[in-house]
């Protein structure tokens, strides 16, 4: 097979992404209803899962590379031709593979019923069981995907077609590789010509084939009622009992060796055969006997065999096709994206002189989507615990608020403070807020080397929860963690969640870390800025999470106590005077405080001895200053 060129090396490189392996978990885990399945993507020409995990190529056959595949296979099924990229098809190969994989999940014994039966004497005898019984697990779970679910027919009507048309460039070309075949076969040979002829008319009833050879009419005549049937049985121990009988009618055929079966053919039009190999099994396999459904229809064919035209799947189609896209620009646009810092002077702010020499590197880190599966870790241990701050914000939020309008030339009552007020405007009224957040918060995250361990992680924690609380109330917020290099004049913010940002900006909290000391005095002069900057909520509130006092040195000046306390304080006094509000905690822990070094800075501190009750606390306060 040809290599991909450079242009399609990039593109699968560009959708093999983390956040397209966990959509397709997602819908895997929402169709199966079975929270413990994982997806996989690899690069290694097939698709399988043994029950619980799913293995998924999504430049199986090289199809999204291969134009003339993909535009046959939009003719064969009605579907507007060139209507689809190479990211789409990736998409559509992708999805079709996960749907047949999960019907198998679903549908299917796990693990194979074969590998116990007593059929089964010799290697080539399982095989050739194991191989009836794929092609009737593979038809009947598309039935039931045509049968049971309105938006499966689509896509597994594109992963049958395209298999077709990518290993065949025309659709005759599986009818002719029957006619080609002679006479005089020998038994192994037989064999494989009644499966392969069986798989192609039960999987692929739209190719039209010739007459089979004389040495194998007989045959085909007495199994083809049987494959149908199975193909119909609800139950899987029904199916194994029809390949059972299938095998009882050739098992005169069945070589001694394995070696002389050429399985090449129904490998190709399967697909592979690893979900159903008794070969893969584990020392503990995955164990499920498999759910019960009578099927309807098949995919391609009425129940009996007979063409029918389905439904129209055009629609489907089109929106499937139109959310990929979408999907592209997006991953373009990130893949884009590289980090930005931005360098502000000290001198800029309105602080005291021992920061003018000082320089900000205010960066915006790319996300790193490698992280994502250590955020919904930590997602999946603390849900109940986001769940529940949800619901206490949703009645804060959902609460009417009365508050007065004064000034006004009639209302409910007469202020008297406004009784002198030439124009008259004597009155107040009373309104009532349907609780929407006029809000922005910034937390400043200790960045500082005393941070490690406990507090650290206490941090990392918090923030996630905290994101994914205001996210879901739609509260502004933003999330920095700051440090300041010893020796050197600089004081570095890292803006891992931004107003308004990108959602995979997320997964930088899980890159906090810490080192050096902090600058806290300038910082806050940042944080001011930024948020007015960033928002235009009304109330804005800096919180900062800290564990002790600021200490830096740099060009032999040196930032640290009783200095950088008298500083920090001045400048946090300055900032609530302009109408920002600070507030404090102090991260303790092991039976450390720092309450009382933080109080001779901050007017409001809370005490947070007890890192496990961090986000309870940081959560009070953005509620408090709701109300």
């Amino acid at each position: 097979m040809s290599k991909f060129t450079h242009d399609d090396e990039e593109l699968l490189k560009l959708f093999q992404s983390e956040e397209n392996r966990r959509a397709e978990e997602e819908f895997a885990r929402i169709f199966t209803e079975n929270d413990n399945v994982r997806v996989a993507f690899i690069n290694e020409d097939r698709a399988f899962t043994d029950g619980r995990n799913i293995v998924v190529d999504p430049a199986e056959d090289k199809l999204f590379s291969d134009r003339e595949a993909i535009e046959k296979t939009l003719k064969f099924l009605h579907l507007p031709e060139s209507s689809c990229s190479s990211w789409s098809a990736l998409k559509l190969t992708t999805r079709s593979r996960n749907i047949h994989e999960c019907l198998h999940i679903i549908y299917t014994k796990f693990p194979n019923q074969q590998a116990l039966d007593k059929r089964c004497t010799t290697k080539a005898r399982l095989m050739i069981l194991v191989d009836i019984g794929n092609i009737i697990e593979d038809a009947y779970i598309e039935a039931v995907g045509a049968s049971i679910y309105d938006n499966a027919e689509m896509l597994l009507k594109w992963g049958r077609v395209s298999r077709m048309f990518v290993k065949n460039p025309s659709e005759g070309t599986s009818s002719s590789r029957f006619r080609e075949i002679g006479v005089d076969l020998d038994a192994a040979a037989r064999l494989m010509y009644i499966q392969n002829y069986m798989g192609t008319e039960l999987l692929y009833p739209f190719i039209k084939l010739p007459e089979p050879i004389e040495e194998c009419a007989e045959y085909i005549e007495r199994v083809r009622p049987l494959y149908r049937a199975g193909a119909a049985a609800p139950s899987p121990m029904e199916r194994h009992k029809y390949a059972c009988m299938i095998f009882d009618e050739l098992e005169e055929l069945i070589p001694d060796s394995e070696e002389l079966l050429d399985r090449t053919y129904l490998e190709n039009i399967l697909g592979g055969t690893q979900t159903h190999s008794p070969f893969r099994c584990s020392a503990k396999p995955f164990v499920s006997e498999g759910r019960e459904m009578a099927v309807t229809r098949r995919l391609f064919t009425d129940i009996n065999g007979d063409p029918i035209d389905g439904k129209d799947i055009s629609e489907q189609y089109r929106v499937f096709v139109f959310d990929a896209e979408s999907d592209l620009q997006i991953a373009v646009a990130e893949a884009g994206a590289e980090s930005e810092v931005i360098v502000i002077r000290g001198g800029e702010f309105d602080a005291a002189a021992i920061h003018s020499g000082i320089h900000i590197l205010e960066n915006h880190p790319r996300p790193d989507k490698n992280m994502s599966r250590a955020y919904s870790n930590i997602l999946k241990k603390y849900r109940s615990t986001i769940n529940t701050y949800n619901s206490r914000f949703e009645r804060l939020l959902k609460a009417d608020r009365e508050f007065y309008e004064d000034k006004q030339l009639f209302g409910n009552g007469i202020s008297s403070k406004n009784m002198g007020d030439v124009k008259k405007r004597y009155w107040y009224k009373k309104s009532v807020d349907i609780g929407v957040p006029d809000l922005a918060v910034l937390f400043m995250i200790d960045g500082s080397g005393s941070m490690r361990g406990e507090r650290r992680g206490a941090a990392m924690t918090s923030s996630v929860i905290l994101h994914e609380v205001l996210s879901n109330q739609g509260i502004e917020h933003a999330i920095v963690e700051h440090r300041a290099i010893f020796g050197e004049p600089e004081v570095r913010h890292n803006v891992l969640v931004s107003f308004h940002g990108r959602d995979t900006e997320k997964y930088n909290i899980m890159s906090i870390e810490a080192d050096e000391g902090t600058r806290e005095g300038l910082s806050l002069f940042w944080a001011e800025r930024y948020l007015a900057q960033n928002s235009l909520a009304e109330n804005k509130l800096i919180v900062v999470i800290s564990d002790g006092l600021p200490a830096h040195v740099s060009d032999g000046i040196a930032y640290i106590p009783p200095v950088s306390i008298m500083d920090t304080r001045n400048a946090a006094k300055k900032i609530i005077r302009r109408g920002t509000k600070i507030i404090a905690l102090a991260l303790g822990g092991s039976g450390v405080s720092c309450y009382d070094d933080l109080r001779q800075i901050y007017s409001e501190t809370i005490d947070c001895t007890d890192l496990k009750s961090l986000t309870g606390q940081l959560l009070k306060v953005i509620s408090r200053e709701l109300q």
